[in-house]
């Protein structure tokens, strides 16, 4: 952080006399000669409604660094207040014991592949998507929970029993800890889960379920292809691009389709920015949110619009649309039918006339061997991926 950046923080904190200028920039100035590059991870905003000065640190969710800054910075600014962005269903993640979510974490979900629900699908991919970035998280140091005491005893050893999955989301449970421990508040503030995933479905057109649906299949011939090794480098080096990268990059929404943006992150962004802005006076706020929500949550801060007409607008209930409700179970079959459908047709035009029995036996049975051919490349995928 250079003079411009605390030149920054002073113009926005001194326009609320009761707020002590000089011992936040005391706090900042000692989480910079604590912690390498923080202006990547923090920016600090007030709220007006309150006069509370809110620290906005960013987070990687699959990062143990971004557990070792929490604690840092915590111990600095010394909060009385700290916001996590998780919603109220998720607060179990809090309470639950390490062991009760990693066993959790390594039960590998099923893909639901028979459903009428687009969002059903999605949210499966989701969940294996968290079980095997858990799995990936035992093998690269920058992902993994050493217990130092245990590590000081068995140095000797190379015991690698001390090695435990990281726990994704850990620096939640961070803050939640530090809030028992010194006996300050604590405030969940995002939206409800499912409330986000029906609504990025809703926004979703053809085109997007189309191209989203091709990208599917052009990286699992990708990755089917390539070597564990190489599956592995790929993810850290993608986790590392993150970690790098400032809270201000586009990174954060440059490669997702409209849909996403908007209700993955935007929408989010006005919902906690709102929760924030709601909450009652203190005087330093920490607010743990994943880096990419911080510039957003910034800007929304001192929305002018009443918070809970915000909320309510934002966590309302959607009718699904039709393309939401039906694309799925009439995409999937089309696309299955299709390629048994265009050979058998070809042959029947092009090599040998064909009656219409033996032209159905012959759709049968090239449809069968594609389904057989994708459970087989789909089960040799998986088998795969059970080593990373």
């Amino acid at each position: 952080m250079n003079d411009q950046y605390y030149d920054s923080v002073n113009n926005k904190i001194q326009k609320k006399n009761e707020i002590n200028f000089e011992e936040n920039i005391k706090i900042l100035k000692r989480i910079k000669e604590n912690i390498k590059d923080s202006e990547k991870i923090l920016n600090v905003v007030v709220n007006e409604k309150t006069n509370t000065v809110v620290y906005l640190i960013g987070t990687i969710h699959v990062s143990q660094q971004s557990c070792e800054d929490i604690k840092t910075m915590l111990s600095i600014i010394e909060p009385d207040t700290i916001f996590l962005e998780l919603s109220n269903e998720r607060e179990s993640l809090l309470t639950a014991t390490d062991n009760q979510i990693i066993s959790q974490l390594l039960k590998k979900p099923k893909i639901n592949w028979f459903t009428t629900s687009l969002s059903d699908f999605y949210l499966s991919i989701h969940q294996n998507f968290y079980y095997y970035t858990t799995k990936i998280s035992m093998s690269n140091k920058f992902l993994i929970n050493y217990d130092k005491s245990q590590n000081q005893n068995q140095n000797q050893n190379n015991d690698s029993n001390n090695i435990k999955p990281y726990i994704y989301g850990n620096e939640f449970r961070v803050g939640y800890q530090y809030s028992k421990e010194n006996k300050c508040s604590i405030l969940l503030g995002d939206r409800n889960f499912k409330s986000t995933w029906n609504r990025i479905f809703n926004y979703l057109d053809l085109p997007t379920i189309l191209g989203l649906g091709g990208l599917g299949i052009k990286s699992f011939l990708k990755f089917y292809n390539q070597s564990i090794e190489e599956i592995r480098e790929q993810y850290y080096k993608s986790v590392n691009e993150m970690i790098d990268a400032s809270w201000d990059s586009d990174i954060w929404r440059r490669d997702l389709p409209e849909a996403f943006q908007r209700g993955l992150i935007n929408e989010r962004d006005q919902y906690m920015a709102s929760c924030i802005r709601d909450a009652p006076h203190s005087k330093k706020m920490v607010a743990i949110v994943g880096k990419g929500h911080i510039k957003g949550i910034s800007q929304n801060l001192n929305d002018t619009t009443e918070g809970f007409y915000i909320r309510s607008d934002l966590e309302g209930f959607q009718v699904p649309t039709l393309l939401s409700k039906f694309s799925y179970p009439i995409l999937v079959p089309s696309l299955l039918l299709l390629p048994p459908t265009l050979s058998v047709y070809s042959f029947h035009r092009l090599i040998k006339p064909l009656s219409k029995q033996k032209f159905s036996l012959a759709l049968l049975s090239t449809l069968s061997i594609e389904l057989l051919s994708i459970n087989y490349l789909i089960s040799n995928f998986e088998k795969k991926l059970e080593k990373l």
